[in-house]
């Protein structure tokens, strides 16, 4: 069997058996009876304020993914809602990653947009989620007893993602002169990394720029009110800046390599809520609470939002051969858009 071949299924049992380990390292010294037990205690009645939270914060994601494909494609809030949702769902539920492929594939089908400038738009906006939870894990850091574990993450973070929003707007930015057929300029005027250029053009525009920032923020910050709720269903009474804090932590978690995301996250809130001083089993009882109010809605209103977007199986299958895929803009369709800002 031919290296290319063994690629796919080594990734998938590599991946697996990451998920595997972070599952054990979760469960390990835990006592399961008494994690039940407090989960039968939470107060249902949070229920009201979590619903409401958990619209919001997918409306908000919808504006910001509006905004981020702005100069790509005029869309509707109302149409980027369940688009959102889905992708939520997807991300979630598939391991390896596979969710952001399954959704560029979808919205490039179902909103005509190309699949390498939604590639750009989907880096770019994960760069600045990144910057958000370095921002807010530095200020949990910096008011919290949390210990040295997380302060080299932080660090980490706090520089590398303002490096990568940097380095967006350097390849981006207009020279004022055609490209050069040879060199770095040319290689940027490929076929296949131009339009992943132009997905990232969002970042020349300080109003784009400044509101997908605004919106990241109160996106993460209503998914720290939720967190909030959980605890205060299960009558774990923590200072707000924990949540902050467990955000940040655990959305950084999800994205360990290869592990199925929703592992992560619950695996990373458990030990953050660990080394904060809760016990093994309000831990995990507060990260499989996140994990249900987080996940469970989205996959449950998935068949409604497909529904919503009209999905086929086809939609999510893409075409190979033929012509090569155009651009859905052109790089001056983009600059006149972000001049006339």
């Amino acid at each position: 069997m031919s290296l290319g071949r063994l690629a796919k299924p080594l990734r998938i049992t590599v991946g697996v058996g990451i998920s595997l380990f972070l599952v054990w390292l979760l469960l390990r010294d835990v006592d399961l009876g008494e994690v039940a037990r407090t989960l039968q205690k939470a107060d249902l009645r949070f229920l009201v304020p979590i619903a409401l939270v958990f619209f919001t914060r997918y409306w908000l994601r919808a504006i910001r993914w509006r905004i981020l494909v702005e100069h790509l494609k005029s869309v509707t809030t109302r149409r980027a809602f369940p688009r959102v949702i889905l992708g939520q769902a997807a991300n979630m539920a598939l391991p390896f990653g596979l969710g952001y492929v399954l959704m560029i594939q979808v919205t490039a089908r179902k909103f005509g947009i190309g699949r390498l400038e939604l590639l750009g738009a989907e880096a770019l906006e994960r760069i600045m989620d990144g910057f958000v939870f370095a921002l807010l894990m530095a200020v949990a850091i910096a008011t919290l007893t949390i210990g040295n574990s997380f302060t080299g993450l932080g660090a980490f973070m706090l520089f590398g993602t303002p490096a990568g929003i940097g380095l967006a707007w350097f390849l981006t930015r207009d020279r004022g002169e055609p490209p050069s057929a040879i060199g770095w300029r040319g290689l940027l005027a490929h076929p296949r990394i131009s339009p992943f250029l132009t997905g990232l053009r969002s970042v020349q525009s300080p109003r784009q720029t400044g509101n997908v920032l605004a919106l990241s923020a109160a996106i993460w910050m209503s998914e720290a009110l939720l967190y909030w709720a959980v605890a205060a269903s299960l009558g774990i009474s923590l200072n707000f800046l924990v949540h902050i804090f467990v955000v940040a932590a655990a959305n950084i978690g999800a994205g360990i390599p290869l592990a199925q995301a929703s592992v992560g996250l619950a695996f990373v809130a458990k030990e953050a809520l660990v080394a904060l001083g809760e016990t093994q089993a309000a831990a995990l009882s507060y990260a499989v609470g996140v994990e249900a109010i987080i996940i469970l809605p989205a996959i449950l209103l998935a068949p409604l939002a497909a529904w919503d977007m009209r999905l086929g199986w086809r939609d999510a299958i893409p075409k190979f051969g033929g012509s090569p895929p155009q651009p859905a803009v052109t790089l001056s369709r983009v600059r006149r858009a972000l001049e006339g800002q």
